[in-house]
């Protein structure tokens, strides 16, 4: 077995851009950037900059995408008047010159161009003089950029880039709602912190729920004053450009469990493929050999399908298909099944789905209900009459430790009935509505082949495998 530090060597030359990567970036921006100081006509100063990792040097090879910032000083700012005043009127100039250009939102209305191997995102932003008039946290951007361009040298970069594409393979790389993971910025913290790949690892196999990470420059005094404490969030990384801020508040429970499991493995078994596994096209993997992995181990696996209608913001729809998804689990858990492992799935225009194995496959059609305790004696007339000699139920009977108990019939033997159920009660969201439920192995077989999305594919390979890449 090859020990990490090969490992990591070999993986920097092919993580690293080439120069022509870089150049073609910077030229594309300074082509995007004249296109926007020409084309804007607003009666107030602004400066348009590059952000985001091209900036600051510390993007992947074949991803390398540009933040292309519009920065705008009026005191007046608000979104309705930046997709007035400055997004809709860019978005039909650069529309009329790049075919792949859309309108998208978050916080901010931005505008999105998709050159095949790059891609820009305009974004608007308040253009503050100093961190404490920022009023969102896409106007921090530019001193996120200064901070971290003046604490990291050439191989730092390298070593954020060694981070980013862990994160990516493990899943776990990103911010936004779909992922709930480390942002690019929180990524550049903690190299900064730890001061290699290696050593971030070595300090993240350690962690425990509520960790708190402070870089220099940050205080954890400020964020701790926040209502929702310190200790009811999985990972705190106070900002050390705007110390109020939670430069890690996207991080989910998952997402750090996965983080701290994943670097404890790459430490004992360093593979090239956690490495670089998230920088192409996902690995499908076999649908029949992830069949097979669910079969021999005694799950069964179900779905839930749901049928998208108009434009759906994705954090809309993910943060829906995720609210969906941890009920949907809770309520399997609540009917007996255990969930082994669970995955979502979108094309974000018209279909998703929400996949999950469980064990057994099937519940007997009895369950132990115990009653109430001795001495409760209106309670436990009251279970005597529910459940003695009735047609759904055998007992009561008493246990060889003195407890009353029944054994009632199941509501849902099976997995699939659950979904079912739940699909009954839920209410229509935004544009996400329940079109179906795939009821077995078969047929979420059947569906994650039909659609044949490497993503899709990659997703139920992991789910059934269990793996974290």
């Amino acid at each position: 077995m090859e020990g990490p530090e090969r490992i990591v060597e070999e993986a920097i030359g092919e993580l690293r851009p080439s120069e022509e990567e870089r150049l073609e970036a910077l030229r594309i921006f300074e082509e995007v950037k004249g296109v926007v100081e020409s084309s804007l006509r607003i009666p107030y100063d602004f400066t348009v900059e590059l952000h985001g990792s091209v900036a600051k040097g510390t993007e992947l090879r074949g991803a390398v995408d540009l933040d292309v910032f519009l920065l705008v000083r009026y005191e007046g700012i608000s979104r309705e008047w930046l997709e007035r005043e400055v997004v809709r009127p860019l978005f039909g100039v650069l529309k009329g010159l790049y075919r792949g250009t859309k309108l998208k939102y978050a916080t901010h209305p931005y505008i999105h161009i998709d050159l095949g191997r790059y891609e820009v995102d305009v974004v608007p932003a308040y253009w503050a003089r100093d961190v404490s008039e920022a009023r969102t946290a896409v106007d921090r951007t530019p001193f996120h950029t200064r901070y971290v361009l003046s604490r990291l040298a050439e191989k730092g970069r390298d070593e954020v880039r060694l981070l980013k594409a862990f994160f990516k393979s493990i899943g776990v790389y990103g911010a936004e709602i779909k992922v709930e993971g480390f942002s690019g910025y929180l990524t550049e913290l903690l190299v900064i912190k730890y001061g290699s790949f290696l050593d971030a690892l070595r300090s993240i196999a350690r962690w425990r729920f509520g960790e708190v990470v402070v870089v220099e420059g940050g205080s954890v005094e400020a964020v701790s004053e926040h209502p929702r404490g310190l200790s009811r969030v999985p990972l705190t990384v106070p900002d050390p450009v705007d110390p109020r801020r939670n430069a890690a508040s996207a991080v989910c429970a998952e997402s750090l469990a996965r983080a701290v499991l994943a670097s404890t493995v790459f430490l004992q078994r360093p593979s090239r493929e956690m490495l670089l596994s998230g920088t192409g096209t996902p690995r499908p993997g076999d649908v029949e050999s992830s069949r097979r992995l669910v079969v021999e181990s005694g799950r069964e696996a179900v779905g839930m399908l749901f049928r998208l209608s108009g434009e759906v913001v994705p954090d809309v729809l993910w943060g829906r298909l995720r609210s969906i998804a941890k009920s949907l689990m809770s309520s399997l858990e609540r009917a007996g099944f255990t969930v082994v492992s669970y995955s979502m799935w979108s094309d974000e225009l018209s279909e998703a789905v929400i996949l999950a194995t469980v064990l057994p496959r099937e519940l007997p059609p009895f369950e132990v209900h115990a009653g109430p305790p001795l001495g409760r004696t209106d309670d436990i007339e009251s279970f005597v009459s529910k459940y003695y000699s009735g047609r759904e139920s055998l007992g009561p009977y008493v246990s060889p430790a003195g407890r009353i108990f029944t054994l009632r019939r199941r509501r849902h033997a099976r997995p699939h009935q659950v979904l079912e159920a739940y699909a009954e009660s839920l209410e229509r969201g935004e544009g996400v509505s329940v079109s179906g439920v795939l009821k077995n192995l078969d047929e979420v077989c059947e569906y994650v082949r039909s659609r044949g999305a490497p993503e899709l594919l990659a997703a139920f390979r992991r789910m059934a495998a269990l793996e974290l890449v």
